[in-house]
């Protein structure tokens, strides 16, 4: 068909083409162009229907979930131990947020202070740069001003060569005199020079801060980890870090807690250790304690990396006699390879 149109449109007798038949060949266009577009919305719906099947199937399991649910609350033997499920999880977001908020913080203070001191090392070295060309350019002006000095003796001493029996004279220190004020000009350029130097110096912007340092990242995922260690403790007290974990690890049907009176017991604890958390004494001296402690036994792949190995800050396995003489101390946690609180999503990488 295209053919035929192209032969139409040249003609038998290579005449111009028709109205009628340039109204053929836009139809022909137009009709494919219509073809693509409707392939295209085809495509396009398949693709929807697709997303929305899958979207009814996600409805359908929540609503299961939320049916499942709703049947182990109002289960008098299974509706408390629900409660305590979800109260564990409370407790674990609760100490995720919180460590989460100290990362931040931690962070932006180290950026503050690293911006600052590379803010400070970077006027420290255009004020060495505009002192070394001042040096120069000092040296320049002296060396012009005394080339101009130099050519205007020369130009006195020739004016005073006024005598006929001068006239060698004269023509000898006249030709001295363009290499004077070639030196001069020259001595003049360098001078110009500098002064550009120094104004592209000056008009230079500070290169951008290239991120808080590697020992710096180290400190403050150290910091975290030893954070994420006292909440551990605190909310150990009340022998909930190990629930806590696991209600996050599985499913609410999965997890029974004993009758009604262990359950309030549970909640009970619970409330105990979320005000533990949200009011934590001598936070600083601790955590420089757990700090200098982790920062002598931590070990890195590499030398770029800065998320210590967990191997290296497992607790060391106590004697008999040590584990007498601390009986009653918090346990040893190895954060970083339980992953408590969601550690590894907050530590810098």
């Amino acid at each position: 068909m295209i053919d035929r149109l192209s032969f139409l449109k040249g003609g038998a007798d290579g005449g111009g083409v028709s109205a009628d038949e340039e109204r053929l060949m836009q139809l022909f266009q137009n009709r494919a162009g219509l073809k693509k577009a409707y392939a295209d919305l085809k495509d396009e719906f398949h693709l929807l229907r697709d997303r929305l099947k899958q979207q009814e199937g996600a409805t359908i399991r929540v609503q299961e979930q939320l049916d499942s649910l709703g049947e182990l609350l109002a289960d008098a033997n299974t509706g408390f131990s629900a409660l305590v499920f979800f109260q564990l999880r409370g407790l674990w977001k609760t100490c995720h947020q919180q460590l989460s908020a100290f990362a931040v913080d931690l962070t932006r203070a180290q950026e503050t202070r690293e911006t600052a001191k590379h803010t400070t090392d970077c006027e420290a070295a255009k004020s060495a740069r505009l002192s070394d060309v001042d040096d120069r350019l000092r040296v320049a002006a002296e060396s012009a001003d005394l080339e101009r000095q130099r050519l205007a003796n020369a130009q006195s001493a020739l004016t005073r060569l006024t005598a006929f029996w001068h006239y060698f004279e004269r023509r000898r220190r006249q030709k001295a005199l363009e290499s004077l004020r070639q030196a001069v000009v020259n001595a003049d350029a360098r001078v110009g020079d500098l002064h550009a130097e120094r104004s592209a110096i000056g008009a230079e912007a500070h290169a951008d801060f290239p991120g808080i340092s590697l020992g710096a990242r180290r400190n403050i995922n150290l910091a975290i980890i030893s954070y994420a260690e006292l909440l551990c403790e605190n909310v150990d007290v009340y022998g909930l870090a190990a629930k806590a974990k696991e209600a996050v690890a599985r499913r609410v049907h999965e997890m029974t807690f004993g009758s009604r009176a262990d359950c309030e017991d549970y909640m009970q604890r619970v409330q105990k250790a979320l005000q533990a958390v949200a009011a934590q004494k001598q936070l600083m001296a601790t955590l420089k304690f757990k700090m200098e402690r982790l920062r002598n036994t931590s070990e890195y792949r590499n030398s770029a990396d800065t998320v210590p190995t967990a191997d290296s800050l497992a607790p060391v396995p106590a004697t008999a006699a040590a584990v007498g003489a601390n009986r009653g101390q918090p346990a040893a946690w190895n954060v970083l390879a339980e992953d408590y609180w969601d550690l590894y999503t907050l530590l810098r990488r």
